[in-house]
């Protein structure tokens, strides 16, 4: 019989926010048979209590905030530019500035359109024969009116405004794909780790049992056993290597940089008022230009006035004369095409804001439902570490009752697989804990470096 006495004190961390250590003593003596089934249980019976009373003080300390003087490390932020640049979006942005730049030379002109150069010829040689020759040339061009005028400057006003929130949506996105990207890559480096150290641990298994088997105390098909997992976990690990290399390659494609940040942990920052979310900023600029675009609409309704400005010039046989002209043209009733115009602009804008309100709503249920992930990463904290501690502890008793003799090695491999898997859950939990963070950080329209 293998029994295990035991007085220790273990210090069990609790966090703040997922980040901050809270160590939580307890203190307690125990005699342990892992073969005696009612010992096992009284021991799932305590560690159980010990979970109870963990998530009640966890409870009264999640109210303490850390102190943290930026939500992202100063080398993770760093990464935002290139990343900015590497965005198919930008392309939106330019255009918008390109935009923004013609209507604004319109705005600052008081010719409304495009002119025309007009020349007149007049003469009497199939006519007459009194040699009358008439010429005028001159250009026609229309001008604003002043409610044209006041359109004008403000749909210019409304893609300067536009170019602004297109600035901060794809900032917003920029962050998004950042934080995926540097999460991607350190949860894919934590399984390849994982798989290394359950390899190393599995060729060290096998030498022990070769050493057993040659000196006569172990069967040859526990060797035979000891080999195939040692193939399963080289077998793991190329797959997570390959995980890996993918989430490598994505990281550096973005951010053009080998280097992985020292610290990606952010702390919890509080959501942006829905007007100040990102999106709803992209949306609600979306709309006012809609709204300048059928403003401007509305003001030509009837067409502008159009100037000509030119000269003259007059000849027959005994005289010739040379004068200036400027002709005035002011249209009468309204632009046929007026009517479908504002309407289709009026629909534009009803659909724009619909969609608006439907982000409203959708950002609000996503920022609850990434709420709910945060605690739960939390809580799995606390869960994964203690199934981590108390496996470590089997492992160690297995090992050293296979030693003895007293358990065979297809249980010892079970042992050791289920100790390798809680090894990864629990640092899986930690990773996760803070890619929820960042993820709850992300929907709530904090960007990267802006607190």
């Amino acid at each position: 019989m293998l029994e295990h006495f035991a007085t220790k004190k273990v210090q069990t961390p609790c966090f703040y926010n997922g980040l901050y250590p809270l160590h939580l003593p307890f203190q307690f003596q125990f005699s342990f048979d892992p073969y005696n089934p009612r010992q096992v249980c009284q021991l799932e019976k305590m560690n159980l209590m010990k979970s109870i009373n963990v998530l009640m003080i966890l409870g009264s300390s999640l109210i303490v905030t850390p102190i943290s003087a930026l939500a992202a490390s100063i080398n993770f932020v760093e990464l935002m530019d290139n990343v900015i640049q590497n965005q198919p979006q930008q392309q939106v942005k330019n255009s918008i500035k390109e935009i923004h730049a013609a209507n604004q030379s319109l705005s600052d002109s008081w010719i409304s359109g495009d002119a025309d150069i007009i020349v007149h010829h007049e003469n009497d040689a199939l006519t007459d024969n009194d040699d009358y020759k008439n010429w005028q040339v001159g250009i026609e061009f229309p001008i604003w009116m002043p409610s044209q005028k006041s359109a004008q400057k403000q749909l210019t006003n409304s893609y300067s405004n536009e170019i602004t929130a297109q600035d901060i949506y794809l900032r917003w996105l920029a962050s998004e794909t950042l934080r995926n990207l540097v999460w991607e890559y350190h949860i894919a480096k934590v399984e390849i780790d994982a798989a290394r150290s359950a390899l190393h641990k599995s060729r060290s298994l096998q030498q022990k049992v070769s050493q057993k088997v040659n000196a006569g105390e172990s069967p040859k098909i526990d060797l035979i056993l000891a080999n195939k997992v040692v193939l399963e976990q080289q077998n793991k690990l190329i797959k997570k290597q390959s995980a890996f290399s993918m989430a490598q390659h994505n990281f550096q494609s973005w951010t053009q940089t080998n280097s992985f940040p020292k610290n990606i942990q952010e702390r919890l920052l509080p959501p942006k008022a829905v007007d100040q979310h990102p999106e709803v900023i992209m949306l609600s600029s979306d709309i006012q230009l809609s709204e300048s675009e059928l403003k401007k609409t509305r003001s030509l309704k009837q067409e502008s006035p159009r100037i000509f400005l030119g000269a003259q010039n007059d000849k027959d046989k005994n005289d010739e004369n040379t004068s200036l002209i400027v002709e005035v043209s002011i249209p009468l009733g309204i632009n046929p095409r007026y009517m479908p115009k504002v309407a289709e602009k009026k629909r534009t804008i009803y659909e724009k804001k619909a969609t608006l309100d439907r982000a409203k709503v959708k950002l609000e249920r996503a920022i609850f439902k990434a709420q709910q992930s945060l605690a739960t990463a939390k809580q799995n904290i606390i869960f994964s570490k203690q199934q981590y501690e108390l496996s470590k502890k089997a492992l160690a008793m297995s090992e050293e009752a296979y030693q003895i003799g007293e358990m065979n090695i297809q249980n010892l491999l079970l042992v050791q697989q289920q100790s390798d898997e809680s090894k990864l859950n629990y640092e899986l939990a930690q990773a996760q804990a803070g890619q929820a963070t960042a993820k709850l950080n992300q929907i709530s329209g904090n960007i990267l470096g802006v607190e």
